[in-house]
């Protein structure tokens, strides 16, 4: 079970609050106060939760009865997911609760090896800079090639661009499959990559798909992300205010 100093030496490798790891934790700020400064006898339940939501930040602990340590996996690239609980992943990495603390992401288009053409050649990817972590999602099948599809892809990008609007970017061409390279030096490449301000989700989707027709076809749909990612940013042009009528 983690122990009070790992918990705070935690919280030191993510540089977050109390509050924050509190509320990621779904615990009160004074139940994390009380276990930091050794006071009481808290639930196993409530230490687990507050391990879950440091391990799932990239906090690694160890206990072995002689020892204890604490690990930051600064840089992480999720496996392969369903792109279902994929997509629920990275929404909750664009939370502005999540312990990520989201500086910059990273859209880009990458070809599959597997897949020589078809709607399926390209897969959209993202890369998530946080504080003091990176998280490379590119092992997941994200297109528009479908209407689920089309609605996984468009909620994600609907949530960067309410969230993080001044913080995105893309890369205006597919690239050679980065999920062949390490991990290390897939980042390194994309870190070093001629990337552009993504002002509008049709410069990212026209890399790799067809704006105008994904609008045509879903723009309308009640309830549809893309719907909403349309009235949020308009079919395209500048990005209007959260609010404004399109």
């Amino acid at each position: 079970m983690i122990s009070a100093a790992q918990i705070r030496a935690g919280r030191s490798l993510l540089n977050v609050k109390q509050s924050e790891l509190a509320k990621s934790a779904g615990v009160s700020l004074a139940t994390l106060n009380n276990i930091e400064r050794g006071v009481g006898d808290p639930r196993s339940s409530t230490l687990e939760a507050i391990e879950r939501a440091l391990f799932q930040s990239g906090v690694e602990v160890e206990t072995d009865g002689a020892t204890e340590s604490v690990r930051l996996h600064r840089l992480a690239r999720p496996s392969a997911y369903e792109t279902f609980h994929a997509s629920q992943r990275i929404l909750e990495c664009l939370s502005r609760d999540s312990l990520l603390k989201v500086e910059s992401i990273l859209f880009f288009a990458r070809r599959d090896h597997a897949v020589r053409e078809g709607d399926d050649a390209v897969k959209l990817c993202l890369m998530l800079v946080g504080r003091v972590r990176t998280v490379l999602f590119d092992q997941v099948s994200f297109t528009m090639a479908t209407g689920p599809r089309t609605a996984e892809a468009a909620g994600i990008l609907l949530a960067a661009f309410a969230l993080h609007a001044d913080h995105l970017f893309y890369l205006d061409r597919p690239t050679e499959d980065t999920t062949l390279a390490p991990l290390s030096d897939a980042v390194a490449r994309l870190r070093e990559a001629d990337c552009r301000a993504l002002d509008h989700p049709k410069a990212l989707i026209d890399v790799f798909d067809d704006w105008d027709a994904k609008c045509v076809r879903f723009g309308d749909r009640p309830g549809h992300p893309l719907a909403d990612l349309l009235r949020l940013t308009g079919r395209g042009g500048t990005t209007p205010a959260l609010g404004t009528p399109v």
